[in-house]
């Protein structure tokens, strides 16, 4: 397993209100982008990385499998709710939350919010999540096209985020992975200036060189406004 990761605070906004893991040896990559005011953002998103990191040992992984992903994730729930209830300054922060874990060749995803996971194999990308937004919605109703969701004025709106009711609602998508295959978790600030069909053609350029081809991602969303925060990480899969 190879991994690259990179996030870039971009050129409008103040802070980088992003957050992220990249763990080969627990098999375990997370990306949160937050929301709330850039301190809250800052704040909530980093609560919830920092949560799954402490609570996923390499111990509960082994005995609890997807289940202590997801417990992981209410937990982080719990705690970003509870900071907004007692920070007057964090009242409705949330986050993203997109985590991937692999174990014995499958690999679990777990979501909530806008950020994105996709699966690359055989010179193809497939989105394995789907957007908790208006726009999200939107679309998948038949009510915008792919153009139009993308200049969307709205399309920032959440439907379902981390941390901004005591309960939350998980995404989860679970899949036998082959050897070749590539896993890209990724903030908004990168898919929404560019699109599926160009992050596939740069993975497929750069062949085995992935640190060029996060670099060039992120370059890219750079040279198009750099309006948001961009994270990704680019994780080369082994399967069987």
């Amino acid at each position: 397993m190879h991994v690259n990761s990179l996030t870039n605070i971009g050129l409008v906004r103040k802070a980088n209100e992003d957050s992220f893991l990249a763990d080969k040896n627990r098999g375990l990559f997370v990306v949160a982008d937050g929301m709330g005011g850039h301190e809250a953002g800052e704040l909530a998103s980093s609560i919830a990385i920092k949560t799954l990191d402490d609570f996923l040992t390499s111990q509960v992984i082994t005995n609890q499998k997807s289940k202590g992903l997801c417990q992981a994730i209410q937990k982080a729930n719990e705690l970003v709710y509870k900071e907004s209830r007692l920070n007057s300054n964090c009242a409705g922060m949330g986050t993203t939350l997109t985590a991937a874990l692999f174990i014995d060749y499958i690999l679990y995803v777990a979501h909530i919010g806008d950020s994105r996971a996709y699966l690359i194999r055989d010179k193809s990308i497939n989105l394995l999540t789907r957007d908790h937004s208006l726009v999200g919605e939107l679309f998948r109703q038949g009510e915008l096209t792919e153009s139009e969701a993308y200049r969307h004025p709205h399309r920032n709106i959440l439907t379902r985020a981390l941390g901004t009711e005591r309960e939350v609602e998980i995404d989860q998508v679970e899949i036998k992975i082959n050897s070749g295959d590539l896993l890209l978790l990724c903030t908004d600030g990168l898919y929404n200036l560019v699109h599926d069909n160009e992050i596939l053609r740069e993975i497929i350029q750069n062949g085995t060189d992935m640190k060029k081809t996060v670099n060039q991602l992120v370059q890219i969303a750079l040279e198009r406004g750099g309006v948001d925060n961009i994270t990704l990480i680019l994780v080369s899969c082994d399967g069987q």
